[in-house]
């Protein structure tokens, strides 16, 4: 083989490799290897429509409750640098029973925010977080949320 075909080899192969693991990082939709689909059904998220409106600081949304036992297992470490980050907030809202709640770092939401949808229909908790300019999606049971999908679009 000349020298052309391996140095076009070894550029298609690091052009690939880039192009590859930046797609993968940019965003992706993790599951959790600990998830149980029966642990929707353990769970009542019903609580969850009384917070509409409210601010979630108020609710004590991240208190020791469903959504916070869901998101511990969904987040992993990450639900730590989401609950010690949180800071400026929006109020709670519930439009066709999706339940979303926002957040970010205070004087930082540009670079760092998150986004918590709960699909009340089917239980299912949705987290998107915004680190630095990076966007992850996570998803209980790896199905598409619009809501999540939008806001990762917007960031």
């Amino acid at each position: 083989m000349s020298v052309n075909k391996y140095a076009l080899i070894l550029l298609l192969m690091v052009v690939f490799s880039f192009s590859s693991g930046y797609a993968q990082s940019k965003k992706r939709v993790l599951k959790p290897s600990s998830y149980d689909s029966k642990m929707n059904a353990h769970y009542d998220f019903d609580y969850l429509k009384r917070l509409n409106g409210k601010y979630p600081k108020e609710a004590q949304l991240l208190g020791n409750n469903a959504l916070t036992r869901h998101l511990k297992v969904l987040l992993k470490d990450r639900f730590i640098f989401l609950k010690n980050t949180w800071a400026v907030e929006t109020p709670i809202e519930i439009k066709n029973n999706i339940f979303q709640a926002w957040g970010c770092q205070q004087h930082n939401c540009d670079q760092t925010n998150f986004l918590i949808v709960v699909d009340l229909n089917k239980n299912v908790v949705y987290c998107g977080i915004k680190e630095n300019g990076m966007i992850k999606t996570f998803s209980e049971d790896n199905s598409y949320n619009q809501e999540l999908f939008d806001w990762s679009n917007r960031n």
